[in-house]
């Protein structure tokens, strides 16, 4: 992406109402769940079409196309899902599913079922918009709207735990906290780097980003594998992305697993050129990195204040512990 496109992303988003109702979230007054990609609202529709939502990407992107790959992939299965579980919620005989984004240019997404009972099956909702609801069906749900929706975040869930979670790879970048160990420290294999850090975690910090996107979490550099990918190569790629860094070493320090499936691979790496790590490292900027920063690792393993994510804290510990598999 452009220098002048990002620019004019941060703008609309500063101002946006998708924006808003994404950092709203369960807040919001027609919130019914959120996904990894994106927040899932009752639309405008849902008066007149019971079961009609409106999905929100997390993401303050115009269009899909702008998505990186393997987000694209993602936001389009959570797609899938959710229409699945509104036709199979609603009995819907069709589903609209319409991308706009004239008027708010956030990408999102409509999501409206269609009934065999309506009065005027061959029209569209706009075409429609001057009918009363009563009047658009021959016969009335008696379903309450709530149930109904609570119903469709009960088979969307179940959908999404049968479904294989997206792979990741992901790095720790660590150094010690004392400025005059870091050159010797950063020269060991990193099995002997690791085994000091586990030895004596306190003395150590880890470089971590603030994601500029969905809850804009603090994290590991690193990013979902892309289809025929191995996680190494998905690791360097994502590190080039990201930081502009190629790495030299990489050492396989723990796999973080969910809902009994392997959700992704962490990395105790070492760039090219392993004294960056002994400044303020210079990185390319990237769009999906709002700062980073040194943080001690010690601060993970506390979290006081539930700063950093279960996730994040995780892969800390089971860093220290020597964990070879953990879960969450």
């Amino acid at each position: 992406m452009d220098s002048s496109h990002s620019q004019h992303t941060q703008s609309l988003g500063a101002s946006c109402a998708l924006c808003q109702l994404v950092a709203l979230k369960a807040n919001h007054p027609d919130f019914i769940c959120e996904l990894p990609h994106v927040v899932i609202t009752r639309g405008p529709f849902s008066k007149r079409w019971p079961g009609a939502l409106q999905v929100t990407s997390k993401r303050h992107l115009r269009d899909p196309g702008q998505l990186k790959y393997p987000h694209f992939i993602h936001t389009q299965s959570e797609l899938y899902a959710i229409e699945n579980a509104i036709r199979r919620s609603t009995r819907a005989h069709h589903m609209n599913v319409v991308k706009f984004g004239n008027v708010v240019e956030h990408l999102h997404w409509h999501l409206i079922p269609r009934f065999s009972n309506e009065t005027h099956p061959q029209k569209t909702p706009w075409e429609l918009a001057d009918v009363p609801p009563e009047a658009l069906f021959h016969t009335s749900s008696t379903q309450p709207l709530d149930l109904l929706y609570a119903e469709i975040a009960s088979e969307l869930k179940a959908q999404l735990l049968a479904a294989q979670p997206p792979y990741f790879s992901t790095a720790f970048f660590v150094r010690p906290l004392d400025q005059a160990q870091q050159s010797i420290f950063l020269q060991l294999p990193l099995t002997e780097q690791h085994a000091a850090i586990r030895a004596q975690p306190d003395a150590f910090e880890c470089f971590l980003m603030q994601r500029n996107y969905l809850d804009f979490a603090w994290d590991t550099f690193g990013g979902e594998i892309d289809p025929g990918e191995n996680p190494v190569d998905a690791l360097k790629r994502e590190l080039n992305e990201e930081l502009g860094w190629a790495i030299e070493r990489q050492l396989e320090v723990t796999r973080q697993w969910s809902n009994g499936m392997i959700r992704g691979f962490v990395y105790l790496t070492l760039p090219e050129g392993g004294s960056l790590l002994q400044n303020t490292p210079a990185r390319t900027p990237c769009d999906e990195v709002k700062q980073a920063a040194w943080i001690p690792l010690k601060t993970l393993l506390d979290n006081p204040g539930n700063v950093y994510s279960r996730p994040l804290c995780g892969r800390a510990l089971a860093l220290v512990a020597g964990q070879t598999d953990f879960s969450l």
